[in-house]
């Protein structure tokens, strides 16, 4: 993974530079009393308390800030949904309901497999040209949504991820519209475990409550808590985390 590139006279525009992958606030929601999350870290095979905004959970500057800003609309709907059904005010995800959920998804899904470059710079065939901004007049033009080219046609390679990002969350999306539909499980005893990388069409909400594709809503077994965790576990590239990894069967 290349160095991220960091923004320039103490980012005094204030570029997103920690990009969550799985929302702040989705995170928290499994948070302690203390304020912390119980995390396996697979690369160093330990487990450890880590804060919903430990920089584990972000990709750094993976993206550029106008898809930073537009994946917020995404997030909000979410949230609010996520809510509803968190406090019982909603019974089951129906169709107005759906896109919402999709769309979240879809985005958790690419933002997972989009979280690092290779290279802070992108290379353009038969291109030479561009430059002449400075730093300055580089982060002016991004923070209100532009991109622009460096010197020997160098394009910044967390706007072409941007771009990419948005195309492929918002084809997702579409596709699951037409062969998904989402209830939400309730664990009898034990504990989900959330993944870094999401593989299965399911999203955590609480330690104990989970929306799963399929439709059908209901509360299940620790057995089958169990097997979720076992198929979350296996997904997993660099962590996976709970509210108390103790309480989680698997």
């Amino acid at each position: 993974m290349a160095k991220y590139e960091r923004p320039h006279k103490k980012n005094r525009r204030f570029l997103t530079v920690n990009q969550h992958v799985f929302p702040l606030a989705c995170i928290a929601r499994f948070a302690d009393a203390d304020g912390r999350v119980s995390l396996h870290d697979l690369a160093r095979s330990v487990e450890r308390r880590a804060k919903p905004d430990d920089d584990i959970f972000c990709a750094k500057r993976a993206w550029d800030q106008r898809t930073e800003r537009g994946m917020k609309k995404t997030e909000d709907e979410f949230q609010r949904l996520a809510s509803k059904v968190i406090e019982g005010v909603l019974l089951e995800i129906g169709e107005a309901e759906k896109g919402v959920v999709d769309h979240f998804y879809a985005l958790w899904h690419m933002r997972a497999r989009h979280r690092t470059l290779p290279s802070q710079e992108i290379q353009l065939n038969g291109v030479t040209g561009g430059g002449g901004l400075t730093r300055d007049q580089e982060e002016t033009v991004e923070i209100k949504g532009g991109s622009f080219m460096r010197s020997g046609g160098k394009f910044v390679a967390r706007h072409v991820n941007g771009i990419r990002l948005q195309m492929l969350s918002g084809d997702y999306a579409d596709e699951l519209q037409h062969k998904t539909r989402w209830g939400f499980i309730r664990a009898e005893s034990g504990e989900f475990v959330v993944p870094d990388v999401p593989a299965h069409l399911m999203i955590p909400l609480t330690p104990r409550l989970c929306l799963i594709s399929g439709g059908a809503s209901g509360t299940i077994r620790q057995s089958n808590v169990a097997e979720i965790n076992r198929i979350v576990r296996a997904a997993s590239l660099e962590y996976f985390f709970a509210r108390d990894l103790s309480s989680c069967p698997f």
